[in-house]
């Protein structure tokens, strides 16, 4: 009984050792497996990773970031546009695969008009910007010096018309769009304009549009032997109904002259001597023009001097860019003037060129809070954008960026096959 025990706990223990053994076997080789499943798949993530290559500053090919979310430096920027880097693929989820690279405003290595040829503007969601480009580009035209000057208002425009007129025998016409092509493109004119820090601009350019949609303009001492002045302004004042309080008290030019110009000048009777002393706006004028940048919203501009600055560079129903030959700076004009004149064998004395409406503000603009002039600047991404303007420092961290993408489409400019890839406000 007991050697019959025995033989069959025997029996039972080799069993149990062999299942044992078994099982140990299939858990090891299902560790394999995984093993082996886990490199396949890290392998697979690891190659679709290299496949979008993002340049840095250290590697200009091993970062794994996807472009879309990366911030790129002007440099890499500029090489994307000038060819000597490739423009990076592969980016699944973002518009169709095509990939838009984030970058900050004024960090290009090029030139104004050299960026803005780079642009492109929703022609139709700025068509309020473009009535008057729809068609046709009002300019200056010199045909003895093939030369044209595109007016852009409150960038030295006044300067800009006189140096045409006075000095280069220019004259003011509407051109059709395809004349302005065959006069640039077939009979080699040069196209110029001129360009102004945009923040400081929307000052001069609220304070004009203020001025010209005033209700003295309906009637009054300026317009009364005006009719078609005062014609045009009942056809366009309903758009200040979106700002009842920006005349808020006011009827008569004098009503609006009392709250910036000192007594004792307009006691003089000489009214324009006021833009030559600064304001004595008691708030009333900064409050209002802030609570218009609060309201504002940038597309739909009251008058025309709130056109954008690359609105009045673009024909009007495409919102490509016009074929500008130079873009040089209003701070400066006469001296840019004078060097552009100098280059056609014309000299413009110093101190010649005095039509420049040099006037104060008519609100004190040190006075403008951060928060406004955050707003504004956002508010003219498209200019920071296209014009390769820099941020001035009160909103350089207000997260306005630039974004160069690829664009579906051929542009009616580009004459090769070269990537198409243009400059827009990231978001717009």
């Amino acid at each position: 009984m007991l050697s019959s025990s025995g033989a069959g706990g025997t029996s039972d223990s080799t069993q149990r050792k062999g299942t044992t053994t078994i099982l140990l076997l299939l858990i090891a080789f299902l560790i394999g497996i995984s093993s082996i499943f886990n490199l396949i798949v890290g392998n697979q993530v690891a190659i679709k990773s290299v496949g979008t290559n993002v340049v840095t500053d250290n590697d200009p090919t091993t970062k794994q970031l996807p472009p879309n979310l990366n911030v790129y430096n002007g440099e890499e920027i500029t090489k994307f546009l000038t060819g000597e880097l490739q423009f990076p693929t592969g980016c699944t989820n973002h518009m169709n695969g095509r990939c838009r690279l984030k970058f900050k405003p004024g960090t290009l290595q090029l030139s104004s008009v050299q960026t803005l040829q780079q642009c492109y503007v929703d022609a139709n969601k700025y068509k309020e910007h473009t009535l008057r480009s729809r068609n046709t580009v009002a300019a200056s035209v010199s045909h003895k010096h093939k030369m044209i000057y595109r007016n852009i208002p409150k960038s030295a425009s006044s300067t800009s018309r006189h140096a045409m007129m006075d000095f280069l025998e220019g004259q003011d016409l509407q051109l059709k769009h395809d004349e302005l092509i065959n006069l640039i493109h077939e009979d080699n004119y040069t196209m110029v304009s001129f360009i102004r820090e945009p923040l400081t601009r929307f000052y001069s350019s609220y304070d004009e549009a203020y001025f010209r949609m005033g209700p003295w303009m309906g009637e009054g001492e300026i317009v009364w032997d005006k009719p078609k002045l005062r014609e045009w302004f009942k056809n366009v004042k309903h758009k200040m109904d979106k700002y009842p309080y920006l005349y808020e008290g006011m009827k008569e030019i004098n009503d609006f002259r009392k709250m910036y110009c000192p007594t004792e000048v307009l006691g003089t009777g000489r009214f324009l001597d006021c833009n030559e002393y600064d304001s004595i706006d008691d708030g009333r004028l900064l409050k209002r023009f802030e609570q218009f940048v609060h309201d504002y919203d940038g597309i739909e501009p009251f008058d025309v001097h709130l056109n954008m600055q690359t609105t009045n560079l673009i024909y009007g129903s495409s919102g490509e860019p016009l074929p500008m030959s130079a873009l040089y700076n209003a701070s400066d004009a006469e001296k840019e003037w004078q060097e552009v004149a100098s280059q056609k064998g014309v000299t413009i004395p110093d101190g010649a060129m005095k039509h420049g409406r040099h006037q104060s503000r008519r609100f004190d603009v040190s006075k403008v809070s951060e928060v406004t002039q955050q707003k504004i600047c956002q508010l003219l991404a498209l200019d920071y954008c296209c014009l390769n303007f820099k941020l001035p420092e009160v909103c350089d961290d207000v997260g306005l960026y630039c974004a160069l993408e690829q664009m579906e489409g051929q542009r009616m400019w580009k004459k090769d096959d070269s990537l198409n890839v243009v400059i827009r406000p990231w978001g717009k």
